[in-house]
């Protein structure tokens, strides 16, 4: 549901996020209520501000229960940058954690009625710590993806990471059946779980197809005097591309050496020459049915 605009970028609200405060306002909890939507919406105003510190477009803030998404041009070649999308993912939880000392400061000078303040300040405080577990697609599931990506192949890093994000999720719904059998408020609970195991196993969906994207962006980076670092890769002439594809890393340039039967060289793949025969021939094709297809 879109409810306006800030700093020219649309602001929305999604459903979950709606159900939330709904279950907050029953419950008799609707300061609390408007607590989570202003710290959850400057959370995301500040992923914003550090987006477009990089150069990057905004196009759309959305309020989620765990937070919120700022909807970013080519969000997913920064997410192949580490440096990129650690800074862009700190900046939220950073911004409620800077909230949630100025909520107390300001009620320990008594500017601030106590009460008011200690809502304001959990709220801050939980959205960021809870942002802050390591699991996609919380920012803290991104930072893990980001120091995961320099030493692992991108890939292994999102899966491991949005491994991690489908176990809290898990917890957490698991977690709001406890709760229920102990006839205690599990909605909000359940439904972050829910909404978090679904979004991971997004993640997790989506990640080739990022990949491809960025390597398809790499060669434009390269044909602008680009210098990246070379990366050897060796397997053999058997070897499906989708399973090459896996051992991919970012900021690298890849070469495949390809070996038949005998382990001795059949031939060289460049990167270029991988995607284009990745794009023809399907992911499901080997190495060596690569190699003769760039044959006249």
């Amino acid at each position: 549901m879109r409810i306006g605009r800030f700093a020219g970028v649309r602001v929305t609200l999604n459903n979950y996020f709606l159900l939330v405060l709904l279950a907050y306002a029953w419950w008799g909890l609707f300061p609390e209520a408007l607590a989570v939507f202003g710290a959850a919406l400057l959370h995301e105003v500040a992923h914003m501000v550090a987006a477009r510190a990089y150069g990057l477009t905004v196009r759309e803030l959305e309020l989620l229960p765990f937070g919120g998404v700022a909807r970013i041009e080519d969000l997913d070649l920064v997410s192949l940058e580490p440096e990129v999308e650690t800074a862009v993912a700190l900046a939220g939880p950073l911004q409620n954690v800077v909230l949630a000392g100025a909520a107390r400061l300001l009620a320990g000078y008594e500017i601030w009625d106590a009460s008011q303040a200690a809502i304001f300040w959990r709220a801050n405080l939980g959205l960021a710590l809870f942002n802050l577990l390591p699991g996609l697609p919380l920012d803290g599931g991104r930072v893990l993806r980001a120091y995961l990506s320099c030493r692992l192949p991108w890939r292994q890093a999102t899966e491991v990471s949005a491994g991690v994000g489908q176990a809290v999720g898990g917890a957490l719904v698991f977690l709001g059946a406890v709760l229920y059998r102990q006839g205690l408020p599990a909605l909000t609970t359940a439904l972050l779980g829910a909404f978090l195991l679904a979004a991971a196993s997004g993640e997790r969906r989506w990640a080739g197809l990022t990949l491809l994207r960025y390597l398809a962006h790499k060669q434009t980076e390269l044909g602008r005097g680009e210098v990246l670092t070379g990366r050897l890769l060796v397997a053999g002439a058997d070897t499906r591309l989708k399973d090459v594809m896996r051992e991919f890393g970012t900021r690298r340039y890849h070469l495949i050496w390809v070996v038949n039967r005998e382990r001795n060289l059949a031939g060289v793949l460049g990167e270029d020459e991988f995607i284009t025969a990745l794009f023809g021939l399907g992911p499901g094709a080997t190495l060596g049915e690569a190699l003769a297809r760039r044959k006249p």
